[in-house]
């Protein structure tokens, strides 16, 4: 028999139990879906990355662009926000590209940067040897090369290649600052035909307008050689009679 007064139900600590392992599935749930979340995230942005930069490649390689890129543009997509570019021409332009990229990466972490270096200084010497320079001319010869100038000034040609990169620059989940950001880099060879964003007609006529300028250069010069020797003739020959003069009014004397 039931003693009078007593109802069914749970005692306090009952209930504080009940409502601790129930606390601890939400929370449990909640961290498992936010991490997912977290997770899902990161893997889309580093898709969309991908695909942003191979799309700035491809429109690179097919020279579809108004104005011929430079080594240092950059800039930003108007329908992803966050996510920006850049493009990087030339193979010691690149290499230092990477190696700066890297060094942010490795932060506070000595070995990694120093691990970076070495695999930098790795590669610069396997591609000295390839050209048959030293580690250090190597690396003076691609310090003095300013890599616009030289695509301005030489006509581009299909079967002349440069190293391009685009850096895409987009959110980092993880941040330590507003300001940092995940980086992905593509690299590829592209001819200097697709960089100047020129057709084939247009490269053969400006190799053939710095062709003619060329051999007009240098005839100029071989004129101005020869105006100056039949200068310095007739002075010596002017100077000579007026000698022969003198020494014949001396000799009225």
């Amino acid at each position: 028999m039931r003693r009078p007064g007593h109802e069914d139900g749970f005692t306090l600590i009952e209930a504080l139990v009940a409502l601790g392992i129930v606390a601890t599935v939400v929370v449990t749930f909640i961290g498992i879906r936010t991490t997912a979340l977290i997770d899902a995230t990161y893997a889309r942005n580093w898709r969309l990355a991908r695909e942003l930069a191979e799309m700035k490649m491809s429109e690179l390689q097919a020279g579809a662009r108004e104005v011929p890129p430079r080594s240092g543009d950059t800039g930003e997509f108007e329908d992803y926000k966050g996510f920006s570019w850049k493009v990087v021409i030339g193979e010691a332009n690149v290499a230092d590209a990477e190696a700066e990229l890297g060094n942010e990466a490795a932060g506070e972490d000595t070995a990694a940067g120093e691990r970076l270096n070495w695999q930098r200084e790795r590669d610069d010497f396997r591609k000295a040897k390839s050209r048959g320079l030293s580690a250090t001319e190597f690396q003076e010869q691609q310090r003095s090369e300013d890599i616009n100038l030289r695509l301005a000034e030489k006509a581009p040609s299909a079967t002349e290649f440069e190293q391009v990169a685009v850096i895409l620059y987009f959110p980092k989940l993880d941040a330590d600052h507003p300001e940092q950001k995940d980086a992905l880099v593509i690299k590829a060879k592209l001819s200097t035909l697709a960089i100047s964003c020129m057709t084939k007609e247009q490269a053969a006529e400006m190799a053939e307008a710095k062709g003619n300028n060329e051999n007009g250069g240098q005839a100029g010069g071989a004129g101005g050689t020869g105006g100056a020797s039949g200068k310095s003739g007739g002075g010596n020959a002017a100077g000579g009679a007026g000698s022969i003069g003198e020494a014949g009014g001396n000799g009225g004397r």
